[in-house]
C-alpha cells in the first residue's frame, strides 16, 4: 500500500498534540477521577474528528 502524505498532515499533527497536551494538563488538575476521564474522553473525541477529516481528504 502506498504511503500518501497529506498536505494538511503537519497542521493536523500540531493540532492533535495541542489537544493531547491540554487534556493531560487538565486531567491532572481535575478534582476527581471522573472529571479526569471526562477531559480525556473529550480530547479523544476531538482527535477522532481530526482523524476522520484527514481520512476524508485522502
Amino acid at each position: 500500500m502506498a504511503n500518501v502524505v497529506s498536505m494538511r498532515e503537519p497542521a493536523a499533527l500540531t493540532e492533535i498534540l495541542t489537544i493531547v497536551r491540554s487534556a493531560l494538563r487538565d486531567a491532572i488538575n481535575a478534582p476527581t477521577d471522573r472529571a479526569s476521564l471526562d477531559v480525556v474522553g473529550d480530547a479523544l473525541v476531538a482527535v477522532a474528528a481530526i482523524a476522520k477529516s484527514e481520512v476524508a481528504h485522502a
